[in-house]
């Protein structure tokens, strides 16, 4: 009797296990249960779309006046052909499946990295779950999805042979390394990561530290992660663009001008529950290393890298949160035995299943049908307004905001824009004054590029929509909720 109920309270506590890790995973996949509303996600799928039809890449810029013959690398070129597959396979929701599936991964491979470093069920869910909770917001249909997940996968190879003293581990990464930079160009977030760990003995030989003793970690040969580290460098180069890639990150880090003007680029607001999520793993993670009577440098430097760019820019918030969990979970003392869970094949398949269960449940009761998603986009940006400059044909340049470049690039593909989310192809000056004559400051009617439009695309709650009513250059040719369409008139062109 004694046996079959410990038996029966062994079963009850693997299903207690396999629903605690099923609602582990929906933590992302809930969240991105979302309509389409990112605004660059248009442009990426028009470049995909501009790939197919020409059987290559683009050099130079096809979808902005400004940009036109310009140089120009979609660097995120493999993203793009997956996205527009995915749109022309299955519409919009085609792209919810991308963001699902791409943040289910996301938890898997965070949970694994954690599970290898803290074998406590329970304190292992509770990291992940703060790592999780913390990178939500960023749970949108870009390809820094994918950057998210092979930075975890580098930092799980690189902990494991740092652990096992085992450096063939790292034949793993110059394969990751080819196909990150043809995703997204922070594959130079990974190799700054592979510099730290490689810089690691030098700087420890430099000032005489030694390891500390039971850490589990042990010293891999310099001469193994120099060798690496050059392979991955070399593999990056292999894309379309080659060495040209690098170009396109020396522009990004050039530009400071829209740090201060593009959301995703602003600091951490603390105005939402995932930003304190962000800062309590940063917090964790500090402490987590001030216990320690030792500290190897790796980590150290690893969570200040975080620092620095997360709390810059709410976009890069991943970065420090899965350094910190990294940091945080080999840091609490384990004073009893350890109750591992093992996930066997049948349990993994349990997960799955309800996963995937519950996620269907939700896209109902949400509705992701077509229609639904297609309304939502409706809301948000010109549908009808680009449905009438098509129909009617209005002639550009065509003048637009920031915000509504991509999706004219992808609505309106024969119409170049005036101004989209690249801002590395339209650079500072160009990105402010734009917003500065959208916001109707002072000198806005002396824009050359306003001036020299014959068509304009206007949100009708922005300042320039209401002055250029009153401009006898331009008449209303539509109006909705949503958008308002001006052409010059005839005399005016």
């Amino acid at each position: 009797m004694s046996n079959m109920l410990k038996a029966l309270r062994k079963r009850e506590k693997t299903i207690r296990r396999l629903l605690i890790l099923s609602l582990l995973y929906l933590i992302p996949g809930v969240a991105v249960m979302q309509p389409i509303l990112d605004p660059d996600i248009w442009w990426h799928l028009r470049t995909g779309q501009w790939i197919v039809e020409h059987g290559a890449v683009p050099t130079t810029d096809p979808f902005s006046i400004y940009g036109m013959e310009r140089p120009w690398i979609a660097y995120s070129w493999l993203f793009e052909l997956l996205v527009y597959g995915l749109h022309r396979t299955f519409g919009l929701f085609g792209i919810v499946l991308y963001t699902t599936f791409l943040s289910l991964m996301i938890a898997v491979a965070l949970h694994a990295l954690v599970r290898r470093i803290e074998p406590r069920f329970s304190i292992s869910v509770a990291i992940t779950a703060l790592g999780l909770g913390g990178m939500v917001p960023l749970m949108i249909p870009r390809p820094w999805l994918f950057s998210i997940l092979f930075f975890i996968i580098e930092l799980d190879i690189l902990i494991s042979a740092r652990r096992s003293g085992n450096p063939r581990l790292l034949l793993f990464l110059p394969p990751l390394f080819v196909l990150w930079a043809n995703i997204h160009i922070q594959f130079i977030y990974g190799l700054f990561v592979l510099g730290l760990a490689t810089a690691e003995p030098i700087i420890d030989r430099l000032f005489h530290r030694h390891p500390p003793p039971g850490d589990g970690a042990k010293a891999l040969p310099f001469a193994h992660l120099l060798l690496f580290t050059v392979a991955c460098a070399i593999a990056t180069l292999a894309t379309p663009y080659h060495l040209h890639i690098y170009r396109t990150i020396f522009e990004f880090i050039q530009q400071t001008g829209p740090f201060q003007y593009i959301n995703e680029l602003q600091p951490l607001q603390f105005r939402e529950p995932s930003d304190w999520l962000v800062l309590v793993a940063t917090l964790g993670a500090a402490f987590s290393l001030g216990w320690r009577r030792e500290i190897r440098l790796f980590p150290l430097l690893l969570l200040a890298t975080g620092i620095f760019l997360s709390f810059r820019a709410r976009r890069d918030a991943w970065f420090v949160v899965v350094a910190a969990v990294t940091i945080i979970a080999p840091s609490l003392p384990i004073t009893v035995a350890v109750d591992r869970f093992a996930l066997t094949k049948l349990r993994t398949m349990l997960v799955t299943g309800v996963v995937l269960i519950a996620l269907v449940i939700v896209g109902r009761i949400r509705d992701m049908s077509e229609p639904h998603l297609q309304v939502a986009v409706t809301k948000k940006y010109p549908v009808a307004a680009a449905a009438v400059v098509e129909k009617h044909g209005y002639p550009g340049p065509l003048y637009n905001h920031f915000n509504w470049g991509g999706y004219l690039i992808w609505r309106l593909p024969k119409l170049p824009v005036a101004m989209d989310g690249r801002g590395n192809l339209h650079g500072d000056k160009r990105i402010e004054r734009s917003l500065k004559t959208w916001a109707g400051q002072r000198d806005w009617a002396s824009d050359p590029e306003l001036s020299g439009a014959h068509l304009v695309i206007a949100n009708v709650n922005h300042a320039l929509a209401s002055l250029l009513r009153l401009n006898p250059r331009f008449k209303i040719v539509y109006e909705d909720n949503v958008a308002t369409v001006f052409v010059a008139r005839p005399q005016d062109r």
